[in-house]
């Protein structure tokens, strides 16, 4: 049976801030597929986790009237009793994914339902099936395309076969030929009678599937009907965007570029980004970078600022190569937006991001920030904390803060993520704007309406290689000859394909290891012992592979800032201890997860029965590592493309420190992100039966042993 959807007299806020919702009046038949739009801001996100129980349980704060669910009141039954009847997909797919492979985050939900493990393998395989991503489920979502991530989170939910599935933005972020798989897979639910609720700010075919429509402005639902007018409905509440007249012109070719690539290359090992990639900008003009998730756009984009060197090929900006320039000195001259803006925020307030730029051009900050305002409406936002913004406001103050430093190149990544309409018409007029001035714009994006509205010329990237630069009809055309379908099946699509290889040594033999290292050296004293221990820290990493060399480079600017803050508030010998006691924890801590799944790790706690409290701290930590590894790169990479000198100088060391606010930004988001995707694929529900743990074997035994006796050893010896 579907499920069916009730809001009776809705009012809700979060705690210590203001209504969000305000009597919303909504009914959602079972069976129904509903389409809901708002501008930025109007509650639309919020009423979705009312239907999964997050809203309150979750978030807290005040809830008022009812809130039913195929029958039952979500006040009275919490997320883990809801989420088998309520699939939500989050807007953010970044903190939705937190497993080792793609394999894995689609089995997590079916382990909440407590399914047997051959079904779980079915269920992974058809899903994956029916959304084209089978040759992703051996990899890591951490090394995804955005495009690719919100697939697998559409597809982690989706496998779970719920009743009501909701999903926030899924078109965001996704190429015409998935948009077109998705648009296909979701009605193909309602014929199977789902209860499909799709929030959205893009208009699409998919539309055209849609039963009902919802309207939400300021926390109401002022509309809910049939979705027969859409068209209408949403352009008489400016919920489309209107754009104007191209007024940007095609430049002429015989112009002298500002920015030109010239065949361009990048590997990752021994598979291929991007492979002889040329084009060039010149002043005045706007050109769309479109092609399909994974063909190297945002790739391009990070060699653009320097972030990425090329293997091959060279940049130039006005005939000089760029190449070998650091990416704060290319920041006054090329600016970039990225993908998520968080990433490039470090100050406390919207006001202070702005000034950063405007300082770096000597410009006085009350006409600067003026001027920026009326661009991008953020006049009642200058007080706030950027992180405390909706998705679309972050994109704009983002965007703002790259554009108050005045380059003549402005590259711009899925800038129309989360924007309203307003913000895309905004948007496109002011790009049109900045061409007239003379400054060249590059606009990476899957929006093609928006792409069409601000760029006569487009280049389309494929697998790495341009295959087409000309006029957007054309483009268009050699897009819309791509097939559906995949050209060549992956073979062996019967089975899922095998996952990385596990450690050799149990996960618990691991965890020992690691309590046995951190209590020695908590335990040591002398500089000798202390020494001793970071030798050996030294060795093990140096015999480590991969993941291990990944974390030695992140420990390196680790113990250099405990060494400088070491001297400064204490002295040589304090200092020196301070780094090999750090060295050791981090290296210990390094070897001791090399290779350690969460998942594996998760088993061998439940084999023994341990309380799911600290279970979940534990295995919800090894999760949150890998993300907050990348997230240190990603705030590294954005603050240097704002024009933050980043290189191991010690006259930077007070730019490094200007990083732990953003660090420390994002973790808090992060850790609650996380919390919130597990529950909402049933982490806490009764039924659920986490894969078995592997049995520990004899050298599981010795290695413990031998930690167990070399710390005893070592305390004895410090005592004595």
């Amino acid at each position: 049976m579907a499920a069916a959807v009730r809001l009776e007299r809705v009012r809700y806020r979060y705690p210590g801030c203001a209504w969000v919702l305000q009597d919303v009046e909504l009914g959602i038949d079972a069976g129904e597929y509903a389409v809901v739009f708002g501008a930025n801001g109007s509650g639309k996100s919020s009423s979705a986790y009312l239907l999964n129980g997050l809203i309150p349980h979750f978030f807290g704060g005040t809830l008022q009237g009812e809130v039913r669910v195929d029958g039952l009141s979500t006040r009275d039954h919490a997320t883990g009793d809801l989420f088998s009847r309520v699939g939500l997909v989050l807007q953010n797919p970044d903190a939705q994914l937190f497993s080792s492979t793609v394999a894995d985050e689609l089995a997590f939900g079916l382990e909440s339902l407590g399914l047997p493990a051959r079904q779980i393998e079915e269920r992974i395989l058809a899903t994956a099936a029916a959304l084209g991503i089978q040759t992703l489920l051996a990899r890591s979502p951490e090394t995804l395309s955005g495009g690719e991530q919100r697939l697998v989170a559409i597809a982690s939910v989706l496998v779970m076969d719920p009743p009501l599935l909701v999903l926030d933005e899924p078109f965001a972020n996704l190429d015409w030929i998935f948009a077109r798989r998705l648009k296909s897979l979701l009605a193909d639910l309602r014929r199977r009678r789902k209860t499909v609720i799709v929030i959205e700010h893009r208009t699409g075919d998919f539309l055209q599937d849609a039963t009902r429509l919802a309207v939400f402005e300021n926390g109401r639902c002022f509309h809910a009907g049939p979705a027969a007018a859409f068209r209408r409905i949403l352009e008489k509440h400016r919920l489309v965007p209107a754009y104007p007249a191209l007024s940007c012109p095609a430049v002429s070719q015989t112009v002298a570029p500002v920015l030109a690539v010239e065949h361009l290359g990048f590997s990752i090992g021994e598979k291929k980004i991007l492979e002889d990639v040329s084009f060039a900008l010149r002043p005045g003009e706007v050109v769309a970078l479109v092609g399909k998730n994974g063909a190297g756009k945002s790739t391009l984009v990070r060699h653009l600022i320097g972030l990425l060197k090329p293997l091959s090929g060279d940049m130039f900006l006005h005939g000089r190569s760029i190449r070998d320039q650091a990416p704060s000195e290319l920041a006054r001259s090329i600016g970039v937006c990225f993908q998520n803006p968080n990433d490039q925020f470090f100050k406390t307030t919207v006001r202070d991001e702005l000034e950063v730029g405007l300082r770096r051009r000597r410009v006085t900050a009350g006409d600067g920030i003026g001027e920026l305002c009326r661009r991008f409406r953020l006049g009642g936002l200058l007080d706030r904390s950027p992180y405390r913004l909706s998705e679309g406001g972050k994109k704009q103050v983002a965007i703002s803060a790259v554009m108050a430093m005045d380059p003549e190149v402005l590259v711009l990544d899925e800038p129309t993520v989360s924007q309203d309409a307003a913000g895309k018409e905004a948007l496109a007029a002011w790009i049109g704007e900045l061409a007239g001035q003379g400054i060249a714009v590059l606009v990476a994006t899957h929006d093609l309406d928006f792409a069409a509205a601000c760029a006569a010329r487009w280049v389309l990237l494929d697998e790495g290689h341009v295959r087409g630069d000309g006029a957007a009809a054309d483009i268009t055309r050699l897009m819309g000859a791509e097939s559906l379908e995949p050209v060549n099946p992956p073979a062996g699509g019967n089975v899922i394909p095998s996952r990385p290889a596990r450690s050799s040594l149990n996960p618990l033999t691991r965890l020992v290891l690691l309590l046995a290292g951190v209590g020695a050296v908590l335990a040591s004293h002398s500089t000798a012992a202390l020494t001793a221990e970071a030798a050996g820290a030294a060795i093990l990493l140096l015999s480590c592979r991969e993941r291990q060399v990944r974390s030695l480079r992140l420990m390196g600017p680790m113990v250099a800032l405990v060494f400088v803050l070491g001297i400064v508030f204490f002295d040589m010998a304090t200092a020196l201890s301070l780094v090999l006691r750090v060295f050791s924890l981090l290296g210990i801590s390094a070897v001791a997860f090399a290779s350690l799944h969460p998942e594996e790790l998760g088993a061998s706690l439940a084999e023994l029965k341990i309380p799911p409290g600290p279970a979940f701290m534990l295995t919800a930590g090894l999760r949150y590592v890998p993300l907050i590894e990348q997230k240190i790169l990603s705030i590294r990479d954005a603050q240097q493309a704002r024009g933050i000198d980043l290189r191991p100088r010690l006259t930077n060391l007070g730019n490094w420190m200007a990083l732990l606010l953003p660090l420390l930004v994002q973790c808090f988001l992060l850790a609650d992100e996380l919390a919130l995707a597990m529950e909402a694929r049933g982490f806490s529900s009764k039924s659920r039966t986490p894969r078995r743990a592997a049995r520990l074997g004899s050298r599981d035994w010795a290695v413990m042993v031998a930690a167990l006796c070399v710390l005893t050893l070592l305390i004895c010896w410090e005592r004595g």
